[in-house]
């Protein structure tokens, strides 16, 4: 017997110019796209956007997570949560064209987050912790992710109208050391962000200083959020410290993800 063979979750056309249009917008023009080659659930390509003056890094934005509507508990659909894409902000010297997992991990990371909802049927959201079991990279002691606000692009950049009334999240990852992961497990993101220093600016900094070594800053530096973000993250904030400080154990299990060897890696 053949296994019926499905088409993955698009974008319609109206929906993606909206989604380019939102990215364009709030994190900078894209002239290049790393587009998937296979597509077995959603389409995820990656938009490249370039360092400039202004920001000199490389922001990579993912498109097409966003077509899949993830399975948001009920007590939080209010929000508007169930779509969402994910970025990452790397260096002005990151090799993005390099296949090297050195290099390449950032880019499988949003491959891997993007399909995680479909693939666990569950859902991501502001403060949700992945862990990944070992470093990302010989080079690099990071072992894990957390979403949060993409604080550093204003205040309109975290949430794009669709269409047809519903909003596409947009998550930026932060790659997180093993006991800054368990700190917030324990606690919550809100509290993790308090220790983060002044200037933190999300970039991925493959040698950081782990935010714990230092905790005499508690206060926490986005004051400058838009209400909608602040409720948002009130709202997932409350719903962690009722998890047991973890929104996954009450979402999802199977979190940690062997992506350089599962099914969920494509090119």
């Amino acid at each position: 017997m053949f296994r019926k063979k499905t088409l993955p979750e698009l974008y319609t056309e109206q929906e993606l110019d909206a989604i380019e249009n939102h990215i364009s917008t709030h994190f900078g023009k894209f002239g290049n796209v790393l587009h998937e080659v296979v597509s077995p659930d959603i389409h995820v390509d990656i938009c490249l956007i370039e360092p400039t003056p202004e920001r000199e890094h490389y922001t990579l934005v993912t498109m097409g997570m966003g077509a899949h509507r993830m399975d948001v508990p009920r007590k939080l659909r209010k929000l508007k949560l169930e779509r969402a894409e994910v970025l990452i902000a790397l260096p002005s010297g990151w090799d993005v064209q390099s296949d090297d997992e050195k290099w390449y991990w950032p880019l499988r990371l949003l491959k891997v987050l993007a399909r995680l909802p479909g693939e666990q049927n569950t859902w991501l959201g502001y403060g949700h912790t992945v862990p990944y079991g070992e470093p990302f990279a010989e080079n690099t002691a990071l072992c894990g992710a957390m979403l949060t606000m993409p604080h550093h692009f204003g205040r309109a950049a975290s949430v794009c109208a669709m269409p047809d009334g519903s909003e596409v999240n947009f998550y930026q990852v932060v790659p997180l050391y093993e006991d800054e992961m368990e700190f917030k497990v324990n606690n919550c993101a809100e509290d993790l962000e308090s220790l983060f220093p002044e200037g933190f600016n999300m970039v991925v900094d493959i040698s950081r200083e782990n935010v714990l070594n230092n905790k005499s800053n508690q206060a926490p530096h986005y004051s400058d959020q838009k209400p909608q973000c602040s409720a948002h993250r009130r709202s997932m904030c409350s719903n962690q410290r009722k998890c047991n400080g973890h929104p996954d154990r009450a979402a999802f299990s199977a979190v940690s993800l062997p992506w350089h060897i599962s099914s969920l890696e494509l090119s």
